[in-house]
C-alpha cells in the first residue's frame, strides 16, 4: 500500500482505484517536479514528465502525445505513478469517439476515470481554440496542475 492524496493506492497490479479516489487524485493540486523548460513533441513523438501531489508529496505522470500524420491531434494524460491507472485524458481529433451507449462525440473529447469503465466513457470537449499550445495549457488546468507561467517550447509545424 502506498498512499497518494490522503488515499490508500494498492500497489497490487491488479488493483482499480474507486470513482472517488481518482476524482481526488484529479482534483489535487499538482506541480511539476522540475522548472526545465517543457519540450512539446513533434510529430509522432511523445514525452512524459512526472509531478508531485502538492498535499501528500505522491507522484503522478503526464504523457503528452503528438499526432504523427495531423499536426493538429494530440492526446494529453495524467496517470498515477504507482499501477499507472490513467485518471483523465484529453483527445484533441477530428474523429468519432463512440460510449457504450451509443452516444457519439465527434472531435475533441475528454475521459474521466471511473471505477466502471475506467476511461472508455467520454465527454465533448471544445475550448474554442486551435492550437495544441493551448489544449495543453486546458489540459493542465483540468489536472490541476499548477504553475503561474508554464516554460512551453512550442514550434508549429507547417
Amino acid at each position: 500500500m502506498s498512499q497518494q492524496n490522503n488515499v490508500e493506492i494498492n500497489t497490487n497490479d491488479n488493483y482499480k482505484l474507486t470513482t472517488d479516489e481518482a476524482i481526488k487524485l484529479i482534483n489535487a493540486l499538482k506541480e511539476k517536479v522540475n522548472n526545465s523548460n517543457l519540450i512539446f513533441p513533434t510529430l509522432g513523438k511523445k514525452i512524459e514528465f512526472d509531478v508531485f501531489v502538492k498535499d501528500d508529496g505522491s507522484k503522478c505522470v503526464v504523457n503528452i502525445y503528438r499526432g504523427s500524420i495531423n499536426k493538429e491531434k494530440g492526446t494529453f494524460q495524467g496517470r498515477t505513478f504507482i499501477n499507472s491507472i490513467p485518471l483523465i485524458r484529453l483527445d484533441i481529433t477530428n474523429s468519432c469517439h463512440i460510449n457504450s451507449d451509443g452516444t457519439k462525440i465527434i472531435g475533441n473529447h475528454l475521459h474521466i476515470y471511473n471505477e466502471e469503465t475506467e476511461l472508455q466513457e467520454a465527454i465533448p470537449f471544445d475550448i474554442n481554440r486551435k492550437d495544441l499550445y493551448e489544449y495543453c495549457l486546458e489540459f493542465f488546468k483540468k489536472f490541476n496542475l499548477i504553475k503561474e507561467k508554464w516554460n512551453i517550447i512550442y514550434q508549429e509545424e507547417i
